[in-house]
């Protein structure tokens, strides 16, 4: 089996997967019992070959889909990393805004307290 998984792959072709090295092998090196099929309780090797191709590339499409889930799953982290990025400067943003005018109003309140000050001491 390692020597079918090492062997070159053609330009253009994919590599074979595990799944199919291990039914090469199964299907080169054990020997089916004939007499399943003379009963007529197991189809033909022909037929048995389908279906495995059948399962493997079910198999291949399974993996496929995965494929795409993961990659979108990633695609979502990222789109949720930004726009948690976002709300934290937003937050910071506000939090700076509301300390400025904490400081403006501390400032008129100081202002207002000195011109009653100075107002209460004229007028009495």
């Amino acid at each position: 089996m390692e020597k079918m998984k090492d062997v070159p792959v053609p330009e253009g072709e994919e590599p074979k997967s595990t799944i199919e090295i291990v039914e090469e092998v199964l299907l080169k090196s054990v020997k089916q019992s004939t007499f399943l099929t003379n009963v007529g309780l197991q189809s033909s090797r022909n037929n048995s070959r389908k279906a495995t191709a059948e399962v493997a590339a079910h198999v291949r499409d399974l993996e496929q889909k995965l494929e795409r889930s993961e990659l979108q799953d990633e695609v979502v982290q990222e789109e949720l990393a930004a726009i948690k990025m976002k709300v934290e400067e937003s937050e910071a943003a506000r939090d700076k805004e509301l300390e400025l005018l904490r400081k403006k109003s501390q400032e008129q309140e100081e202002k207002l307290a000195h011109l009653m000050a100075l107002f209460g001491a004229t007028v009495v």
